[in-house]
């Protein structure tokens, strides 16, 4: 099983937010490194999995020890990440300096907004994609947020009511076999001129697309592409992810714009916007790659 299938068990989100309210934040690093080293040892297939991942993304230049460290601290940011995303709730636009340092590139969402066609972010599995949505919404943002339904009904409850309480709407879907009913609520959504936020890095079995990444083929899922070439979207990477002494920088990328000028042109026009959107998703996975959180081998 996964780490993140494990640590996002709700018995273990339970632990995770008690020590989230009793421990202040300048200490939890105490913490989730003890928690990290845990299950870094008592996991060893996971483990070989983000070492694995790690060393693709490092083109072998890393070595052994440096693998190891970088393996490890997956696992204890990871950890950081979950103690975070118990007490989000609590974060206003007045305190969200408590875990947030810089926003960087908010030009560009006011530039979006401006061009009137709804706007889609997108992130992959990196740093702390859920402080990303609220940094959104405490930007007066209409936000909702593309996401997958949750079995464990517990977890849905709390994840509902985190981001209900900060004006974030869901919109469930299932990359497998999306509905017609929840593309066209997202397509309403674009062309109202709102916030749709997704993320893009890890496939269904149906409409995806081989890319470079790292120097390998890889799969991802082109989803946004769809709804951008549909809908006229502005697409806006955005990245959230800790930095040294442990706050946060939220980045919003240059726009990407999916558009071509006829139908024979649609299909060239997806791959170089997509090509664009997976340099940069690079970019930002070679820089922080210990908090790239894919628990399973990505690239298998």
């Amino acid at each position: 099983m996964r780490a993140g299938g494990w640590l996002n068990r709700f018995f273990f989100l339970f632990w995770f937010y008690f020590f989230a309210t009793i421990i202040p934040r300048p200490l939890q690093r105490i913490f989730t490194r003890s928690i990290g080293n845990l299950f870094y040892l008592l996991m060893p297939k996971t483990r070989g999995a983000v070492k694995k991942n790690l060393n693709l993304i490092g083109g072998q230049r890393w070595g052994k020890r440096g693998i190891a460290v970088l393996a490890r601290q997956t696992f204890q940011n990871y950890g950081q990440y979950l103690l975070d995303y118990m007490v989000m709730h609590r974060l206003t636009a007045e305190n969200k300096g408590k875990m947030v340092e810089k926003e960087l590139g908010q030009e560009h969402m006011v530039e979006a907004l401006r061009r009137g066609k709804g706007i889609i972010c997108i992130t992959p599995h990196l740093g702390n994609w859920e402080l990303g949505g609220l940094l959104l919404a405490f930007k007066d943002c209409d936000l909702y947020v593309l996401t997958l339904d949750e079995i464990n009904p517990n977890i849905k409850s709390f994840r509902e009511r985190m981001r209900m309480g900060k004006g974030i709407k869901n919109i469930y879907i299932d990359p497998e076999n999306p509905t017609p009913a929840a593309i066209l609520e997202v397509v309403k959504v674009l062309k109202e001129n709102k916030v749709v936020a997704m993320l893009g890095d890890r496939p269904g079995k149906a409409n995806t697309i081989d890319l470079d990444f790292f120097g390998r083929k890889t799969r991802f899922p082109m989803g946004v592409a769809t709804l951008a070439m549909a809908t006229e979207a502005t697409v806006l990477p955005v990245f959230v992810v800790s930095r040294k002494g442990g706050k946060y920088w939220g980045t919003i990328e240059r726009p990407i714009y999916f558009q071509s000028p006829s139908r024979k042109e649609r299909e060239r026009g997806i791959r170089q916007g997509m090509e664009e959107l997976v340099r940069i998703f690079e970019k930002y996975v070679g820089e922080y790659p210990d908090q790239w959180y894919n628990f399973f081998p990505y690239w298998s």
